[in-house]
């Protein structure tokens, strides 16, 4: 157990040394991230609305001869 203990002792030293950010810096850093994630869900809802157009107007018809209209609306 004593092992442990060392182990624990030596992660807290280190814990101390690391350069933790400021709150400022913190709250920055997640508004970025959160704004890239924004981007990157709509780029995503775009791409995905596209290919569905695209597919249902050009892919479906021209493979299942038409029979698209048979499709129910988004699938």
């Amino acid at each position: 157990m004593s092992k442990f203990w060392v182990f624990l002792s030596s992660v807290m030293q280190e814990a101390r040394k690391v350069n933790w950010p400021s709150r400022k810096e913190l709250l920055n850093s997640t508004a970025v991230v959160l704004v890239i994630i924004v981007f990157i869900a709509l780029y995503l809802m775009l791409v995905d609305f596209g290919m569905l157009n695209f597919f249902q107007k050009l892919v479906y018809p021209l493979l299942l001869g038409g029979a698209s209209a048979t499709l129910p609306p988004g699938k």
